[in-house]
């Protein structure tokens, strides 16, 4: 390699290029530390706005702010040097949200591959560096082949690579966001990462920055609680500050449980905690998505931009939804600007009084998890020891009979009357029987919880004589018993994601109809280890008789079957699964409000 340049040959503005900018919060950080913005790509045309009018501020006046699809940016239209690039790809087919929506995609999803558009765009210019930053999962994403890969391909234009780990809390930010930050530098040139300014790390001793302390200036001290609506809104207001829905699982000691163990996201009901920095801001927020403020709310604009250390008088173009996407979706700029001054000081000799780490240097955020982890595994153990040891004292005061029909539009749409298909719940003692239509029985599941469960629910019994595409009411049946015996609300509240299966229940599936091939698949999925195989179409044929004669006609039976409701993964849903193959996640046909579409586009599925 050629020695570097001494400090004297660098500029102290250097220019850079901005790719896949979003809001700007890696721009803002970077502008503050005195490097000169002169160009954006963004592909989102709200964050174009955003961009465009925050120029003559915290960007150039004349900054270029290209509103397209990085594919289709052209070289020639930044004239001069660039000594520096900027960017963080897409990271939805690398994150944990990516994983749990059917499986990660990584550098097979067009957005995964997006990182080739910025190597291209690197080997133009050859910048003196570049900062890539994504999501911590980006390193394990399909067992690291994918991280691999993407460094594979800027080593091969020439870039010596340093990536790290850092959590933002340790840089003066009032949230717990973990991402991955690689610097690639050439000719000789090296780059140092800046020690932590905060937390346990911090030279200092510097305590990490609550949620309260970042935003004590704009609370209303006088503020009383607030009520949340919704299905679970009424829930919020029980759970302490800093703790999720685990406050409502039999392993955190509520005594009538309403989730399983890892049934949701780590946001549902997430409340955070004043006195401490928040966890990681997501950029799209279900109706139960945190964090929520602690007087059960949600934060404000104000609040969150704070919360993701955005300057105040930084303007944020859209609706709302797009104002908190932006928000969510960026490098938090107090972190950006602390990786900035790194940047300076040991790639362009810009001497800036920053402490560096070497290559060995532990942090103590993973060891600490490390030990969360362990606690947690004990505490899952501790309690998922089954109670069915001796015998059970059965109370009958919760006894009934209810007879009522069910009557459908579609496999969605579900009502309660008088005529229909006649179901009737019966509870006898601790176990719950459901029948499900009138005449000779052709399935039969039984459910059998690792302890009990609701008012001493020990056992749910579905016995079901329907078949064919009305598989999914028996289901439906199950879990409505759930609902009128227990705190529970779905299956999934029981059961888990399927990444993550936490069952407090096991499964026994009799098929009396053998010549039913939906029936003759539930009885396949509901092994656990039959679900999440990955199986070639062919397969379908083995296990259900239907004669699948090519890949077309397998095709028409997974949209038909996801009409159903039944949770089939192909390549067309999930281009990680290979073509002519599909993978059933779940024993169960999904809930009502989870159904999904029947149809996709070539990149990906249409999920309802």
């Amino acid at each position: 390699m050629t020695a570097p340049e001494t400090p004297a040959e660098l500029i102290a503005n250097p220019r850079t290029l901005s790719l896949f900018s979003g809001g700007g919060g890696l721009d803002i950080g970077f502008a503050l530390a005195g490097f000169n913005i002169i160009a954006a790509v963004e592909i989102q045309p709200e964050c174009c706005e955003t961009l465009r009018r925050n120029e003559g501020t915290y960007f150039p006046q004349d900054a270029q702010v290209f509103n397209i699809d990085i594919h289709d940016f052209d070289t020639s239209q930044v004239v001069g040097p660039v000594d520096f690039i900027i960017g963080g790809p897409p990271c939805q087919t690398f994150s944990a949200i990516g994983r749990r929506a059917g499986g990660a995609e990584g550098t097979n999803d067009p957005r995964g591959g997006l990182f080739q558009e910025y190597c291209r765009i690197v080997a133009h210019y050859r910048p003196r560096g570049f900062l890539f930053e994504n999501v911590r999962g980006i390193i394990s994403s399909n067992k690291g082949t994918d991280w691999r890969e993407i460094k594979a391909a800027f080593r091969a234009i020439g870039y010596e690579l340093n990536y790290k780990i850092l959590n933002a809390a340790d840089f003066g930010v009032a949230q717990k966001r973990e991402r991955l930050i690689m610097v690639g530098t050439r000719d000789g040139f090296r780059f140092d990462f800046p020690r932590p300014t905060h937390g346990p790390d911090s030279g200092a001793g510097i305590p990490h920055i609550g949620a309260l302390a970042a935003m004590a200036d704009i609370q209303d001290p006088n503020e009383p609680f607030h009520s949340y609506d919704g299905k679970y809104g009424h829930l919020l207001e029980q759970v302490p500050p800093g703790q999720n829905y685990h406050h409502f699982t039999i392993e955190m000691g509520y005594p009538n449980p309403i989730f399983a163990w890892r049934s949701r996201f780590s946001d549902f009901l997430y409340k955070a905690d004043p006195e401490e920095p928040v966890r990681t801001v997501v950029a799209k927020l279900g109706k139960y998505s945190g964090p929520f403020h602690w007087k059960n709310r949600r934060f404000t604009l104000d609040e969150m931009k704070r919360l993701q250390s955005f300057p105040d008088d930084y303007f944020i173009e859209g609706t709302m939804a797009q104002k908190l996407q932006q928000i969510g979706n960026s490098v938090p700029p107090v972190f950006a600007e602390r990786l900035a001054r790194a940047v300076l000081q040991s790639v362009f000799g810009i001497a800036q009084g920053m402490e560096t780490i070497d290559g060995e240097f532990k942090f103590s955020y993973d060891a600490a998890k490390g030990v969360r982890a362990r606690r947690t595994r004990a505490l899952r153990l501790e309690t998922a020891t089954p109670l069915f040891d001796g015998p059970v004292e059965v109370d009958h005061s919760n006894d009934y009979v209810l007879r009522t029909h069910f009557s459908y539009e579609s496999p969605s749409k579900l009502t309660f009357g008088n005529s229909g298909t006649p179901v009737e719940f019966t509870r006898d003692g601790d176990t719950c029987t459901v029948r499900v239509g009138s005449g000779t029985e052709t399935i039969r599941y039984e459910l059998t919880f690792d302890r009990p469960v609701g008012a001493g629910l020990s056992k749910i019994v579905c016995v079901s004589s329907l078949a064919g595409e009305r598989l999914y009411m028996a289901w439906d049946a199950v879990e409505e018993a759930l609902k009128r015996n227990t705190s529970f609300q779905t299956m999934f509240d029981i059961y888990g994601h399927f990444t993550e299966p936490h069952p407090i229940f096991t499964l026994a599936t009799t098929v009396y109809d053998q010549q039913d091939p939906l029936l003759l698949l539930s009885k396949h999925c509901s092994k656990p280890a039959n679900c999440r195989q990955v199986l070639h179409y062919r397969d379908l044929e083995r296990i259900s008789g239907l004669p699948v004669e090519d890949s077309e006609t397998f095709l028409t039976y997974v949209k038909y079957m996801r009409a159903l409701r039944l949770d089939v993964r192909v390549h067309q849903t999930n281009p990680r699964i290979p073509e002519d193959h599909f993978t059933m996640n779940y024993p169960f046909t999904l809930s009502r409000s989870r159904q999904v579409a029947v149809t996709w586009t070539e990149k990906e599925a249409v999920v309802m």
